[in-house]
């Protein structure tokens, strides 16, 4: 099943949920109307990682969607995942989804911003932004 943008946004909304975060009156309406009621979190992660994994999610704007629902579920084991997409968005220089994917590593608390930058107030500085995940991969392979 191939999930829309609202139905990302309830994703993000049901993960946060799941954390234990109380969710406003419209975002329980997001979540109430998505459909995905019947799904439990771990069933919703595993359906969009298989989604992002198979090529499902072409378009660059339903991947970041994807990646920001993701990151709403605070999990230390999604870096492996992050890490590969961060790889493949980068080869392909999608400068936007690489910087969704650079704000999920940086908060799971990855090093992933050069140590001068601010990651939350960087994401029209496409360059370094590209810079400081080639060094972050680079030292992650070492």
């Amino acid at each position: 099943m191939k999930l829309t943008n609202d139905q990302f946004e309830a994703s993000a909304y049901i993960f946060e949920k799941a954390n234990g975060n109380k969710k406003s009156e419209y975002e329980e309406k997001v979540i109430a109307e998505s459909g995905l009621n019947n799904l439990k979190p771990i069933e919703l992660e595993n359906q969009i990682i298989k989604g992002i994994d198979s090529g499902l999610y072409s378009d660059s704007k339903e991947r970041i969607s994807a990646y920001w629902s993701l990151s709403k579920i605070h999990k230390n084991e999604l870096i492996p995942n992050f890490r590969k997409w961060l790889k493949t968005e980068l080869e392909n220089e999608n400068s936007d989804t690489v910087y969704q994917l650079m704000i999920a590593l940086g908060n799971l608390e990855e090093p992933i911003f050069n140590l001068d930058r601010n990651g939350s107030s960087a994401f029209n500085e496409t360059e370094l932004n590209l810079r400081d995940a080639r060094e972050y991969l680079n030292k992650k392979q070492k």
